[in-house]
Protein backbone atom coordinates (compact mmCIF):
# COMPACT_ATOMS: atom_id res chain seq x y z
CA UNK A 1 0.00 0.00 0.00
CA UNK A 2 0.90 3.52 -0.71
CA UNK A 3 2.62 5.63 2.13
CA UNK A 4 2.29 9.37 2.92
CA UNK A 5 6.20 9.75 3.44
CA UNK A 6 8.37 13.26 4.39
CA UNK A 7 11.71 12.52 3.57
CA UNK A 8 14.45 14.85 4.60
CA UNK A 9 18.05 15.35 2.82
CA UNK A 10 17.81 15.05 -0.91
CA UNK A 11 21.55 14.54 -1.42
CA UNK A 12 23.77 12.22 -3.71
CA UNK A 13 22.16 9.25 -2.36
CA UNK A 14 18.90 11.13 -0.83
CA UNK A 15 17.41 12.26 -3.89
CA UNK A 16 17.94 8.91 -6.20
CA UNK A 17 16.39 7.03 -3.12
CA UNK A 18 13.25 9.66 -2.83
CA UNK A 19 12.70 8.90 -6.57
CA UNK A 20 12.44 5.38 -6.01
CA UNK A 21 9.89 6.01 -3.72
CA UNK A 22 8.08 7.96 -5.76
CA UNK A 23 8.47 4.97 -8.79
CA UNK A 24 6.87 2.60 -6.27
CA UNK A 25 3.92 4.67 -6.04
CA UNK A 26 4.28 6.37 -2.30
CA UNK A 27 3.45 9.53 -1.60
CA UNK A 28 6.38 12.18 -0.37
CA UNK A 29 6.72 15.10 1.10
CA UNK A 30 10.92 15.81 0.80
CA UNK A 31 12.92 19.04 2.59
CA UNK A 32 16.45 20.27 1.77
CA UNK A 33 18.23 23.04 2.84
CA UNK A 34 18.80 23.44 -1.29
CA UNK A 35 15.44 24.28 -2.82
CA UNK A 36 17.70 23.27 -6.29
CA UNK A 37 17.66 19.80 -4.75
CA UNK A 38 13.87 19.79 -3.61
CA UNK A 39 12.91 21.10 -7.04
CA UNK A 40 14.33 18.00 -8.71
CA UNK A 41 12.26 16.22 -6.84
CA UNK A 42 9.42 18.14 -7.57
CA UNK A 43 9.95 17.44 -11.56
CA UNK A 44 9.37 13.98 -10.68
CA UNK A 45 6.07 14.24 -8.93
CA UNK A 46 7.64 14.94 -5.25
CA UNK A 47 5.33 17.36 -3.19
CA UNK A 48 8.21 19.95 -1.84
CA UNK A 49 8.31 21.14 2.38
CA UNK A 50 9.39 24.38 3.45
CA UNK A 51 11.06 22.76 6.30
CA UNK A 52 11.84 19.65 7.81
CA UNK A 53 8.90 20.07 10.48
CA UNK A 54 6.74 20.44 7.83
CA UNK A 55 7.54 17.45 5.97
CA UNK A 56 6.79 15.26 9.23
CA UNK A 57 3.43 16.91 9.25
CA UNK A 58 0.73 14.13 8.28
CA UNK A 59 3.11 11.46 7.15
CA UNK A 60 3.11 8.15 8.22
CA UNK A 61 6.66 7.21 7.67
CA UNK A 62 9.70 10.40 7.85
CA UNK A 63 13.08 9.26 6.54
CA UNK A 64 15.93 11.06 7.29
CA UNK A 65 19.27 11.24 4.99
CA UNK A 66 22.13 13.27 6.11
CA UNK A 67 25.90 13.70 6.29
CA UNK A 68 26.35 13.77 9.93
CA UNK A 69 25.63 12.88 13.53
CA UNK A 70 24.84 17.16 14.30
CA UNK A 71 22.34 16.97 10.84
CA UNK A 72 20.22 14.49 12.04
CA UNK A 73 20.42 15.78 15.89
CA UNK A 74 19.65 19.24 14.73
CA UNK A 75 17.28 18.06 11.63
CA UNK A 76 15.04 16.07 14.44
CA UNK A 77 15.85 17.61 17.41
CA UNK A 78 16.19 21.28 16.56
CA UNK A 79 13.74 23.82 15.86
CA UNK A 80 11.51 23.73 13.19
CA UNK A 81 13.11 19.66 13.11
CA UNK A 82 10.77 16.80 12.47
CA UNK A 83 10.30 15.99 16.38
CA UNK A 84 7.81 18.92 15.96
CA UNK A 85 5.61 18.06 13.55
CA UNK A 86 5.70 14.24 13.64
CA UNK A 87 2.27 12.80 14.33
CA UNK A 88 1.88 10.16 17.13
CA UNK A 89 2.18 6.35 15.91
CA UNK A 90 4.22 7.56 12.82
CA UNK A 91 8.01 6.54 12.21
CA UNK A 92 10.62 8.04 11.97
CA UNK A 93 13.37 6.23 10.04
CA UNK A 94 16.93 7.09 9.49
CA UNK A 95 19.23 6.17 7.04
CA UNK A 96 22.49 8.18 7.62
CA UNK A 97 25.35 6.90 8.78
CA UNK A 98 26.14 8.24 12.62
CA UNK A 99 26.91 7.08 15.67
CA UNK A 100 25.05 4.35 17.52
CA UNK A 101 25.08 6.89 20.85
CA UNK A 102 23.49 9.66 18.97
CA UNK A 103 21.04 7.27 17.12
CA UNK A 104 19.72 6.19 20.96
CA UNK A 105 19.61 9.76 22.15
CA UNK A 106 16.99 10.28 19.53
CA UNK A 107 15.02 7.60 19.28
CA UNK A 108 14.03 7.84 23.02
CA UNK A 109 13.20 11.41 21.82
CA UNK A 110 11.15 10.39 19.34
CA UNK A 111 9.34 7.80 21.74
CA UNK A 112 8.65 10.15 24.23
CA UNK A 113 6.90 12.04 21.27
CA UNK A 114 4.16 8.64 20.73
CA UNK A 115 6.57 8.08 17.74
CA UNK A 116 8.98 5.16 16.73
CA UNK A 117 12.13 4.81 15.06
CA UNK A 118 14.41 2.62 13.39
CA UNK A 119 18.12 3.42 12.66
CA UNK A 120 18.62 1.92 8.73
CA UNK A 121 21.65 2.63 7.29
CA UNK A 122 22.51 1.56 3.63
CA UNK A 123 25.69 0.41 1.85
CA UNK A 124 26.02 0.24 -2.24
CA UNK A 125 26.76 4.16 -3.07
CA UNK A 126 25.29 6.17 -5.44
CA UNK A 127 24.79 3.70 -7.73
CA UNK A 128 22.81 1.45 -5.68
CA UNK A 129 20.95 4.51 -4.93
CA UNK A 130 19.85 5.11 -8.75
CA UNK A 131 19.25 1.70 -8.99
CA UNK A 132 17.09 0.79 -5.78
CA UNK A 133 20.35 -2.25 -5.00
CA UNK A 134 20.98 -0.98 -1.06
CA UNK A 135 21.64 -3.11 1.44
CA UNK A 136 19.80 -1.49 4.23
CA UNK A 137 21.00 -2.18 7.37
CA UNK A 138 18.21 -1.66 10.57
CA UNK A 139 17.91 -1.39 13.98
CA UNK A 140 14.88 -1.18 15.92
CA UNK A 141 11.70 -3.10 16.42
CA UNK A 142 11.24 -6.19 14.44
CA UNK A 143 7.52 -5.99 13.86
CA UNK A 144 7.97 -2.33 13.33
CA UNK A 145 10.30 -3.13 10.13
CA UNK A 146 8.00 -5.90 8.92
CA UNK A 147 5.02 -3.21 8.88
CA UNK A 148 7.83 -1.14 6.36
CA UNK A 149 9.65 -3.47 4.54
CA UNK A 150 7.44 -2.26 1.19
CA UNK A 151 9.28 0.98 2.05
CA UNK A 152 12.40 -0.04 2.59
CA UNK A 153 12.06 -2.73 -0.67
CA UNK A 154 11.62 0.47 -2.84
CA UNK A 155 15.53 1.49 -2.10
CA UNK A 156 17.17 -1.63 -1.55
CA UNK A 157 17.12 -5.63 -2.48
CA UNK A 158 18.92 -6.46 1.12
CA UNK A 159 17.05 -5.55 3.97
CA UNK A 160 18.50 -7.33 7.46
CA UNK A 161 17.65 -6.76 10.91
CA UNK A 162 20.41 -6.32 12.91
CA UNK A 163 19.25 -5.82 16.29
CA UNK A 164 18.01 -3.47 18.55
CA UNK A 165 18.19 0.42 18.08
CA UNK A 166 21.64 1.59 16.99
CA UNK A 167 22.69 -2.02 16.09
CA UNK A 168 22.10 -1.68 12.11
CA UNK A 169 24.67 1.70 12.92
CA UNK A 170 26.73 -0.40 14.34
CA UNK A 171 26.88 -3.36 11.88
CA UNK A 172 26.91 -0.36 8.93
CA UNK A 173 30.78 1.10 10.55
CA UNK A 174 31.58 -2.72 10.99
CA UNK A 175 31.59 -2.96 7.40
CA UNK A 176 33.16 0.48 6.61
CA UNK A 177 36.14 -0.41 8.56
CA UNK A 178 36.44 -3.43 6.12
CA UNK A 179 35.79 -1.32 2.76
CA UNK A 180 37.96 1.92 3.71
CA UNK A 181 40.66 -0.40 4.87
CA UNK A 182 40.23 -2.47 1.98
CA UNK A 183 40.14 0.21 -0.03
CA UNK A 184 43.81 1.47 1.08
CA UNK A 185 45.30 -2.39 0.93
CA UNK A 186 44.07 -2.85 -3.02
CA UNK A 187 45.78 1.09 -3.51
CA UNK A 188 48.84 0.17 -2.15
CA UNK A 189 48.95 -3.55 -3.92
CA UNK A 190 48.25 -2.25 -7.35
CA UNK A 191 50.97 0.63 -6.55
CA UNK A 192 53.82 -2.00 -5.74
CA UNK A 193 53.09 -4.18 -8.55
CA UNK A 194 53.03 -1.69 -11.37
CA UNK A 195 56.38 0.22 -9.78
CA UNK A 196 58.06 -2.74 -9.89
CA UNK A 197 56.74 -3.98 -13.78
CA UNK A 198 53.74 -6.14 -13.35
CA UNK A 199 51.02 -6.27 -15.94
CA UNK A 200 47.78 -4.72 -14.15
CA UNK A 201 45.50 -6.98 -15.89
CA UNK A 202 47.95 -9.90 -14.57
CA UNK A 203 47.73 -8.46 -11.19
CA UNK A 204 43.36 -8.14 -11.22
CA UNK A 205 43.69 -12.09 -12.79
CA UNK A 206 45.72 -13.60 -9.48
CA UNK A 207 44.45 -11.65 -6.88
CA UNK A 208 40.50 -12.27 -8.12
CA UNK A 209 41.39 -16.10 -7.63
CA UNK A 210 43.55 -15.73 -4.43
CA UNK A 211 43.63 -15.16 -0.72
CA UNK A 212 43.54 -11.48 -2.01
CA UNK A 213 39.84 -11.28 -3.62
CA UNK A 214 37.87 -8.22 -2.28
CA UNK A 215 34.98 -6.47 -3.30
CA UNK A 216 37.46 -3.34 -3.52
CA UNK A 217 39.16 -5.33 -5.81
CA UNK A 218 36.54 -4.29 -8.66
CA UNK A 219 37.41 -0.53 -7.89
CA UNK A 220 41.50 -1.26 -8.51
CA UNK A 221 42.40 2.42 -9.41
CA UNK A 222 44.00 1.34 -13.18
CA UNK A 223 42.01 3.24 -16.03
CA UNK A 224 40.34 0.47 -18.11
CA UNK A 225 40.77 -2.40 -15.47
CA UNK A 226 37.50 -2.90 -14.42
CA UNK A 227 34.40 -1.35 -15.92
CA UNK A 228 33.05 -0.18 -13.07
CA UNK A 229 36.28 1.81 -11.53
CA UNK A 230 35.56 5.20 -10.93
CA UNK A 231 39.16 5.79 -12.09
CA UNK A 232 37.44 5.26 -15.50
CA UNK A 233 35.41 8.27 -14.90
CA UNK A 234 38.05 10.71 -12.98
CA UNK A 235 37.29 9.54 -10.10
CA UNK A 236 33.28 10.44 -10.11
CA UNK A 237 32.11 9.44 -6.50
CA UNK A 238 30.30 6.56 -5.82
CA UNK A 239 30.98 7.14 -2.14
CA UNK A 240 33.40 9.76 -1.36
CA UNK A 241 36.49 9.98 0.56
CA UNK A 242 35.48 12.67 2.79
CA UNK A 243 32.24 10.48 4.06
CA UNK A 244 34.75 7.32 4.48
CA UNK A 245 36.88 9.64 6.61
CA UNK A 246 33.78 10.15 8.50
CA UNK A 247 32.58 6.91 9.15
CA UNK A 248 35.78 5.67 9.89
CA UNK A 249 35.98 8.27 12.53
CA UNK A 250 32.93 7.32 13.66
CA UNK A 251 34.25 3.80 14.06
CA UNK A 252 37.09 4.56 16.38
CA UNK A 253 34.64 6.67 18.35
CA UNK A 254 32.42 3.68 19.08
CA UNK A 255 35.13 1.76 19.87
CA UNK A 256 37.16 3.91 21.62
CA UNK A 257 34.06 4.08 24.00
CA UNK A 258 33.94 0.30 24.48
CA UNK A 259 37.67 0.40 25.09
CA UNK A 260 39.07 -1.38 22.07
CA UNK A 261 41.83 -0.49 19.90
CA UNK A 262 41.44 -0.17 16.03
CA UNK A 263 44.44 0.29 14.81
CA UNK A 264 44.24 -0.62 10.88
CA UNK A 265 41.52 2.02 10.84
CA UNK A 266 43.06 4.42 12.71
CA UNK A 267 45.20 4.50 10.20
CA UNK A 268 43.18 4.33 6.73
CA UNK A 269 41.33 7.19 8.75
CA UNK A 270 43.99 9.30 8.75
CA UNK A 271 44.87 8.43 5.02
CA UNK A 272 41.22 9.33 4.04
CA UNK A 273 42.00 12.43 5.62
CA UNK A 274 45.18 13.09 4.21
CA UNK A 275 43.34 12.68 0.95
CA UNK A 276 40.83 15.24 1.81
CA UNK A 277 43.22 17.61 2.96
CA UNK A 278 44.83 16.75 -0.93
CA UNK A 279 41.55 18.02 -2.36
CA UNK A 280 40.42 14.46 -3.40
CA UNK A 281 37.53 14.99 -0.72
CA UNK A 282 34.65 15.11 -3.10
CA UNK A 283 36.09 12.38 -5.00
CA UNK A 284 35.60 8.32 -5.03
CA UNK A 285 37.26 6.56 -1.94
CA UNK A 286 39.25 4.98 -4.78
CA UNK A 287 41.13 8.64 -5.28
CA UNK A 288 42.72 7.79 -1.87
CA UNK A 289 45.37 5.92 -4.09
CA UNK A 290 46.72 9.60 -5.36
CA UNK A 291 48.85 9.66 -2.11
CA UNK A 292 50.79 7.02 -3.28
CA UNK A 293 51.77 8.51 -6.56
CA UNK A 294 55.27 10.25 -6.76
CA UNK A 295 56.04 14.07 -7.65
CA UNK A 296 55.09 14.40 -11.00
CA UNK A 297 54.02 11.21 -11.52
CA UNK A 298 50.49 9.64 -12.90
CA UNK A 299 49.80 6.02 -11.74
CA UNK A 300 46.18 6.36 -11.63
CA UNK A 301 45.62 8.64 -14.78
CA UNK A 302 44.81 12.68 -15.22
CA UNK A 303 44.79 14.74 -11.89
CA UNK A 304 41.70 15.23 -10.35
CA UNK A 305 39.29 18.07 -10.38
CA UNK A 306 39.56 20.52 -8.16
CA UNK A 307 38.10 19.90 -4.74
CA UNK A 308 34.49 21.74 -4.70
CA UNK A 309 31.39 22.20 -1.99
CA UNK A 310 31.35 20.21 1.36
CA UNK A 311 30.08 16.32 0.92
CA UNK A 312 26.72 15.58 1.36
CA UNK A 313 25.72 11.86 1.13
Amino acid sequence: MAKRIGFVGLGTMGLPMARNLLRAGHRLRAFDLDPARARMLADVGGATASSACDAARGAEVVITMLPASRHVEEAVLGSGGVLEGLEPGATLVDMSTIDPATTRRVEAAVRERGARMLDAPVSGGAIGAERGTLTIMVGGDAEVLDQLRDVLAAMGTNIVHCGPIGLGETVKLANQILGGTAMVAVAEAFAMGIRMGADPRVLLNVISQSTGNCWMLRQAPVPGLTEEAAVNRDFAPGFMVDLMHKDLGLALQAADEHGLPLTLTAVAHQLYGLASRHGYGRLDVSAVARLLEGPGELLWGRPPAPPGRPVRP
